[in-house]
């Protein structure tokens, strides 16, 4: 096993004029650093809906069951509508009482079922899934078609992972007409594209106020600039070449000229994590998930972390290496939801998700 770094993690707070920025300028040109880096690694985001309709399609269910939304969206001509399940404890759905929100994008996946959902409500939570792949496909033989794109024709940049972002983003707009949830302590996750997808969505929406990015892989939370041969059933860590090849529908156009010159690239993923501060953000990995680059991953989180630590709110961030491969099941869930539970109460991170998973491995962070 061998691994190679192709360069030092750029710095966040660097201007172009060589100069630093302080915290206070950071977060005023923070909107215009997003749209910077989510031009070139997203094709940029589509446009804000400018109708959002929600309509509850079953009667009122207070037994803790599922109840049904109808959420329809899009410009003033164009509008879709996807669907978004809400489970709350037994009880009032009237706004008496409100709950704290675990919200994913994955039920096009079998990973936020009813185990998970029952122990989230256990620990006073709700939980809120939709299909992702309403807003866009994923089949990259579909090319950019339906969903999204036949929303705003004009636009064919964004990519399906803008889409699916704007999917939470317009859960978030939705969250008003739902009265049983807390919209001021929203926390979202997903697994591999899925993660890449909040973990844009974060960036992007300063209304949501906790992150998980789970096994989130290259073009998510993990470093461009480390690689690594040897290991797993590709014998290779996942890099932006494989991912033009299998997933272009995922990346940005502009990413091209990078393919293999990534340290080139004027950002890395851990500015995305940065541009979640100072809100709460959770990065879970498998360490035997070889093809996501587990490695990538840590070093993608020492670059948010210090981002953090120079804005001062280093406790909000955390993550969580756990042994095992590619899965997004109960314990992850659960992970997340301890983490939220203990910053809703003012409780300092937990001391496992302070621990370096690779003490061997050298990341030099200078700035």
């Amino acid at each position: 096993m061998s691994v190679t770094i192709i360069g030092k993690l750029p710095d966040p707070f660097k201007k172009d004029d060589g100069s630093r920025m302080t915290p206070d300028e950071w977060y005023a040109n923070r909107d215009k650093l997003f749209e910077k880096i989510c031009e070139i690694e997203y094709g940029g985001m589509p446009p804000r809906p400018e109708v959002v309709k929600v309509m509850r399609l079953t009667a009122p269910k207070t037994d803790g069951g599922p109840n049904i939304y109808q959420i329809t969206a899009g410009s003033k001509e164009r509008q879709l509508s996807f669907l978004l399940d809400v489970t709350v404890k037994m009880g009032p759905i009237d706004g008496s009482v409100k709950y704290p929100l675990l919200l994913t994008g994955d039920g096009c996946y079998q990973n936020c079922e009813s185990d998970t959902i029952n122990a989230a409500v256990s620990m006073g939570f709700g939980v809120a899934r939709f299909n992702r792949l309403v807003l866009a496909s994923d089949d990259k033989s579909l090319g950019r078609v339906g969903g999204l794109y036949d929303i705003y024709p004009e636009n064919k940049r964004f990519t399906a992972i803008s889409a699916w972002a704007w999917g939470y983003m317009t859960v978030m707009d939705a969250l008003k007409y739902i009265p049983q949830i807390d919209a001021e302590n929203v926390g979202i996750t997903g697994h591999s594209r899925g993660g890449k997808t909040v973990m844009l969505t974060a960036a992007a929406d300063t209304r949501i106020k906790f992150v998980c990015p789970n096994n989130s892989g290259c073009h998510g939370a993990v470093s461009y600039r480390l690689k690594e041969v040897g290991y797993g059933a590709h014998g290779k860590t996942e890099e932006l070449s494989d991912m033009l090849v299998a997933f272009p529908h995922w990346m940005g156009p502009d990413l091209k000229e990078y393919e293999h010159c990534e340290e080139k690239l004027p950002y890395d993923m851990h500015f995305f994590g940065a541009l979640t501060a100072p809100r709460y953000y959770i990065q879970c990995e498998g360490m035997q998930d070889y093809w996501i680059n587990p490695k990538g991953a840590w070093m993608n989180f020492k670059g948010v972390k210090e981002a953090y630590r120079y804005l001062g709110c280093e406790d909000n961030c955390a993550a969580w290496f756990r042994p095992g491969k590619h899965r997004h099941k109960l314990p992850d869930f659960v992970e997340f939801l301890s983490f939220m539970a203990a910053k809703m109460q003012g409780e300092k991170t937990a001391e496992h998700l302070k621990i370096n998973p690779y003490p061997e491995l050298d990341i030099d962070i200078d700035w």
